[in-house]
């Protein structure tokens, strides 16, 4: 089968220049003897993938389409250059990168698969892109120092209110990320060969935020059965050996569907356990406003343990909750470097923000996430100088079914893109739709037939 593919980039030029405010954007310095105006540092574009084929395919259908970016983005990545992958050159270092990959494909095959797909397609070394899926395992494990990254991570805010039913993320990286992202929409149909993981394939349909030659999962996204989500970093001193790195796991959350157990069995992984540390926070879309409930869940390595450590925290109706890149219940231990404060300072500034006015709607959202007090570790990063900056602030909207992006701060800007929860901008039908009712789904693609 071949993937049939089609990508949109969102621009707002046009709209910014409406709302009366490009002439304030920053500009990078104008090359000499350029003939054409200078551009911002930021550009206000989304590159939108929409694929549809195997594992593979959609794998290589992203790399083949974005293999300049992710190339881009490989040759400037400090941690890959300059640590990962002369640790990966030493036969110790070569050892766990090897136990970690035979993790990854004894439990979700198909993951692996796809990611040879990007890497095939952008036509650059595999182990490269999975060393950086591997990230810290590498030198925590090897008990060499590694580079403090700076204050990366995100803050993912949850609005849980009679009128508004919100969950917001920004995306904080290293600055070469910025622009060096996508959001892949895809319709995974598994190939035979793509089966037997101890996680079976399923077919998918999704769409979610990837960084340049990642899988898509680890940010943010949401699936055809309902289930919305963002991820946060959390920076654990000790990530395991010969475990499952985050990245792997976040990418099976895509296919899960939008029930608690399915979530939590993914998130545990009964049989191996997850590498390193993270959070997820996440709220189903197909239920009735008034009963509809927040879930965040921390999830850690487990010592001695085949599976990973998870807790599960609430939010029901009248409920709001923060979470940066810090445990909030779990005990494991976290290393003390910028991110950990960066997160200290961000909940401090939400907290203060709200003290005496709890935020009920995306007005209120917009002025937490792009807040951009408390130098040098704000919750909107956006100066140039800055070692890590925040790449993107994305707005899930319950109520209204919708997914909306901007590439600057949100208070001085609009919006570059937004797609909808309902999936009406991805519309071939799965298996299980034409299963269900075959002539109302064509109906669906061919309205006029």
């Amino acid at each position: 089968m071949l993937a049939a593919t089609k990508t949109v980039v969102a621009f707002a030029c046009l709209a910014m220049a409406n709302f009366g405010i490009l002439q304030a954007m920053p500009v990078a310095d104008e090359p000499a003897g350029s003939c054409c105006p200078p551009v911002s540092r930021r550009q206000n574009s989304i590159p939108v993938h929409y694929v549809t084929g195997t594992h593979y395919e959609v794998g290589y259908s992203v790399g083949r389409t974005f293999g300049s970016m992710i190339k881009e983005y490989i040759r400037l990545y400090e941690p890959l250059q300059s640590e990962f992958l002369p640790m990966y050159a030493q036969p110790e270092g070569r050892q766990i990168y090897e136990e970690s990959l035979k993790s990854t494909q004894k439990f979700f095959p198909q993951y692996v698969i796809e990611l040879q797909g990007v890497a095939d397609g952008a036509g650059v070394p595999f182990h490269e892109l999975f060393l950086m899926a591997l990230d810290d395992t590498l030198p925590k494990n090897l008990n060499a120092s590694s580079i403090d990254k700076g204050p990366v991570g995100c803050t993912s805010l949850i609005i849980n209110q009679k009128n508004a039913q919100l969950l917001g993320h920004t995306e904080d990286a290293m600055s070469e990320t910025v622009n060096n992202y996508y959001i892949v929409a895809a319709h995974v149909v598994p190939d035979e060969s793509e089966l037997g993981g101890v996680f079976p394939a399923r077919e998918e349909k999704f769409e979610a935020l990837a960084y340049a030659g990642h899988l898509p999962g680890y940010a943010s996204g949401h699936n055809h059965y309902g289930l919305v989500f963002s991820i946060n970093t959390i920076f654990v001193s000790k990530p395991l050996r010969g475990k499952i790195p985050r990245e792997f796991i976040t990418r099976a959350v895509l296919a899960t569907r939008a029930d608690l157990g399915d979530i939590l069995d993914v998130l545990t992984n009964e049989g191996v356990g997850t590498a390193d540390g993270f959070n997820m926070n996440f709220a189903f879309l197909h239920v009735p406003t008034e009963s509809r409930v927040f879930h965040t869940v921390e999830v850690t390595p487990k010592v001695d343990s085949d599976r990973s450590e998870v807790y599960l925290a609430d939010f029901g109706m009248g409920s709001n909750s923060i979470h940066t890149n810090k445990l909030l219940h779990l005990k494991y231990p976290e290393l003390n470097e910028a991110a950990y404060g960066s997160s200290v300072s961000r909940e401090s500034r939400y907290k203060q923000m709200t003290a005496n006015k709890t935020a009920v709607n995306l007005q209120d959202m917009l002025e937490v996430l792009g807040n951009r007090d408390d130098d040098p570790w704000p919750i909107f990063s956006d100066k140039a100088e800055a070692r890590v900056s925040t790449i993107n602030l994305g707005v899930f909207d319950f109520n209204k079914k919708t997914w909306t992006l901007w590439t600057n701060d949100p208070i001085d800007n609009p919006p570059v893109l937004q797609l909808p929860l309902t999936f009406t901008d991805l519309i071939g039908p799965t298996r299980s739709d034409i299963g269900i009712n075959r002539i109302e789904v064509i109906e669906t693609i061919y309205p006029d037939k």
